[in-house]
């Protein structure tokens, strides 16, 4: 049986806490460089229509985040006595408006989805001002000091964020379910390559909740100790920060694939989706073409075909049934 109230092994936990925050700064910092160059072009090359309030969450969502982790690193690496009183502060006011803003995210696309409906709306806006006021609430009750013999800063009391986290929680569940009901009203849309998209971000939110987010509160309300407290919250922030910039640049980018067939041909999406709301998702009228051949006649012509001096072949009485859907 463990005795988490041990000084060695709340010790070894703290150890095993700064490990796991390097090793999870470490991917982060993977991610942003990977994908840098989509920011810096969603910065320098603004896209006419689409939403600046979107992307202003985006940006701010991941380097807010790396703001805080390499706050949090500094925390965990200096050797001298620092103001930890203001380190701690800066890590909470960074990490948990990141945490906000990847909400945000979120809510923007199940906004979107259910077309700006007013209910949905003001649900939308409440929890989201809920989660805002416990970042304020937060921030008045930091509480740390200087461990001289850990050589670095050391939390009072990490309980009292608790309630930040599972209203985090509940939050980013309320939304999962809302975007997956929005889209099971989409009945028109169903068969379509957006709609499957999204439904299937939807159940990878699920999974990500399930995964990062519940073991997370689980131990915060557990009590074991403090670093057991905190072990799980910057791996969740870092996922969460990911999970919602991933989702939110695969829906700019994505478009329908275009497969050639005469029954049904293909019709892009929108690739901006979540900045264009009001726009409902297309449904593409499948056309039949039925070609009758004349057999009296069977010379055939060139027509022209395209802007790039492209031909068919065809007979010259082919006549076309175009019936609509």
């Amino acid at each position: 049986m463990v005795n988490w109230s041990d000084p060695v092994t709340i010790q070894n936990q703290a150890l095993a806490t700064v490990k796991l925050t390097h090793a999870v700064t470490g991917v982060y910092i993977w991610e942003i460089v990977s994908s840098f160059n989509y920011d810096w072009n969603l910065i320098i090359k603004p896209i006419p229509g689409r939403s600046i309030l979107t992307k202003t969450c985006y940006i701010l969502c991941r380097y807010l985040c790396l703001t805080a982790l390499i706050a949090v690193l500094i925390g965990f690496n200096v050797t001298t006595e620092i103001n930890c009183q203001s380190w701690l502060l800066s890590v909470y006011i960074l990490g948990f408006l990141a945490f906000e803003l990847a909400s945000v995210l979120i809510a923007i696309r199940v906004v979107a989805i259910w077309r700006r409906a007013r209910p949905v709306l003001v649900f939308v806006v409440v929890a989201l001002l809920t989660q805002f006021s416990f970042i304020i609430y937060l921030s008045s009750q930091t509480h740390a000091h200087w461990d001289p013999a850990a050589g670095g800063c050391a939390y009072d009391d990490t309980q009292t964020a608790r309630m930040f986290y599972t209203t985090t929680l509940c939050v980013d569940t309320a939304m999962l379910i809302l975007m997956l009901l929005g889209l099971l009203q989409l009945n028109d849309a169903k068969k379509h390559g957006l709609w499957k998209f999204l439904w299937m971000q939807g159940f990878m939110w699920v999974f990500l909740v399930m995964l990062v987010e519940i073991p997370s509160v689980s131990f915060m309300w557990m009590n074991l100790n403090q670093p057991m407290n905190v072990i799980f919250t910057i791996p969740e922030l870092v996922a969460l920060v990911i999970a919602a910039t991933r989702m939110y640049r695969s829906l700019t980018n994505f478009s329908d694939s275009y497969v050639p067939s005469a029954n049904k041909p293909s019709v892009p999406h929108s690739r901006d989706f979540e900045m264009n709301p009001r726009v409902p998702v297309q449904v593409p009228i499948e056309v039949s073409v039925h070609r009758a051949y004349d057999n009296d006649r069977t010379q055939e012509a060139k027509l022209p075909y395209g802007p790039g001096g492209m031909t068919a072949t065809g007979s010259s009485d082919d006549k076309y049934d175009v019936n609509a859907q």
